[in-house]
């Protein structure tokens, strides 16, 4: 539905777009093809759920330290520059391990590079994609870089990155994913070149960049502050990324602590939730006019909350269901698994209506001139929104179980409800503005 759409709307016609998606498409698939082997690569090494958190965690550090700064960059910055940089310094980082060898402190390494490296590339895209789509294509586009965000995780998480290691090895795997990155940074030359800012919302930059840089970041976050409808869609899309970080840390020891399978049956999670949000793409595309973007993410933040409960709750169940089978009776079982790939699915729904709206909102109303800035700004929200989470998560699911975890997210999702209420309620995005169709 969302090629159709996106036929329709003459966005398959726009090579800029088509070059820009293209390169989201390779990079996206390299980056969780990585992610996926320096995480079976450190289980491997170590075999706990802290080690994994850790990983992940060298992961949300640098865009923490320098997220702000690299929207500020962006904007200082040719765009196309920044996307054709960042793609070739993350394929040189992961010639690192093939270079020093497949050991614990090369995959924390190189994780870190990759990671650094992606603080940038980051703003750099979502702030392009405003410049070569038109607005009222907006939300089409997003569509299809978030349906490419999902389907890459799917095709690197779980396909590429597991057939490859199985049949030849992680060294093969890493030369595919330098050739990803380097296609990628091919593609991105093609990109027409963007204008550096000279001035910040009228204001004369001249001076220092170190002062610059701290008057920039500033104006973003005055800005923000006097835009609660950008601000809370901000706060929703970090959410989202939070969520994503902390399954990516405990899917393999949830499957293996609550479904009572082995841990490559990830796909039994990652699969449904993948469709989920094909599903939930295809939902706003119908009804998205009609609900307008706080009704949307209103819906994908409750449901976001059920599922958190049923995923919480499922350890018990699972419990029930191994005694079950220990006795001789399967019966349970597979009403179980069923139980949890239906909420998986429904998670990916709630994910699909709470990331699309907001980052459509957020892209139609920036103003050029602080787009990167405020781009840089979710950097850090997201990061700073899973700093805390990683670090203990990991811990808690190896003494506690993974319920404590589910249930302490369902309160981080409860409170982003409760908090952008009567934002969501005053303010909604009109039929005009969120119809795709």
């Amino acid at each position: 539905m969302q090629i159709q759409t996106a036929a329709e709307h003459g966005l398959l016609r726009n090579r800029p777009f088509i070059a820009l998606w293209s390169a989201q498409i390779l990079s996206m698939v390299a980056a969780n093809a990585l992610t996926s082997a320096l995480i079976v690569l450190v289980a491997e090494l170590t075999g706990s759920n802290t080690s994994s958190s850790f990983l992940i965690l060298l992961a949300i550090i640098p865009a923490v330290v320098f997220g702000i700064f690299a929207g500020v960059f962006v904007d200082r910055s040719d765009r196309r520059l920044v996307l054709i940089a960042t793609n070739a310094l993350r394929a040189a980082a992961v010639v690192v391990i093939l270079i020093f060898g497949e050991d614990l402190l090369t995959a924390y390494v190189v994780n870190f590079l990759v990671a650094s490296v992606t603080v940038f590339f980051v703003p750099a895209e979502a702030a392009t994609i405003p410049g070569i789509v038109r607005k009222r294509d907006l939300l089409i586009a997003n569509s299809l870089f978030t349906f490419t965000f999902n389907g890459a995780f799917l095709l690197g998480f779980i396909i590429l990155a597991p057939l490859i290691i199985a049949f030849a090895g992680f060294p093969a795997l890493f030369a595919t994913i330098i050739v990803m990155f380097g296609l990628a940074a091919a593609l991105c030359v093609t990109l027409p070149a963007s204008e550096p800012v000279k001035e910040t919302l009228g204001v004369d930059v001249a001076g220092v960049a170190v002062r610059r840089s701290k008057r920039d970041i500033g104006e973003a976050l005055q800005f923000l502050a006097g835009q609660p409808r950008i601000a809370w869609s901000l706060v929703y899309i970090a959410v989202t990324y939070t969520l994503i970080a902390v399954a990516g840390a405990l899917a393999p020891g949830y499957v293996r602590e609550v479904l009572l399978l082995p841990e490559r049956a990830v796909a039994l999670i990652v699969a449904p939730a993948g469709v989920g949000v094909v599903a939930g793409l295809g939902l706003l595309n119908v009804a998205g006019g009609r609900l307008g973007h706080g009704r949307a993410v209103g819906v994908g933040l409750s449901a976001t909350v059920v599922a958190l409960i049923v995923l919480a709750l499922a350890r018990p169940l699972a419990l029930i269901a191994g005694r079950a089978a220990e006795g001789g009776g399967l019966a349970g079982l597979p009403y179980f698994i069923g139980l949890v790939v239906l909420t998986a699915f429904v998670f990916g729904v709630a994910y699909a209506f709470m990331t699309v709206p907001s980052m459509t909102l957020v892209q139609e109303e920036l103003p050029e001139l602080i787009r990167g800035r405020v781009f840089g700004v979710l950097n850090v929200l997201v990061s700073v929104f899973s700093l805390l989470p990683i670090v203990v998560v990991g811990p808690v699911a190896d003494i506690w179980g993974v319920a404590p975890v589910f249930l302490g997210a369902a309160v981080l999702v409860i409170g982003a409800w409760l908090g952008g209420r009567r934002v969501r309620a005053g303010a909604p995005i009109g039929a005009s503005d969120t119809n795709v169709t």
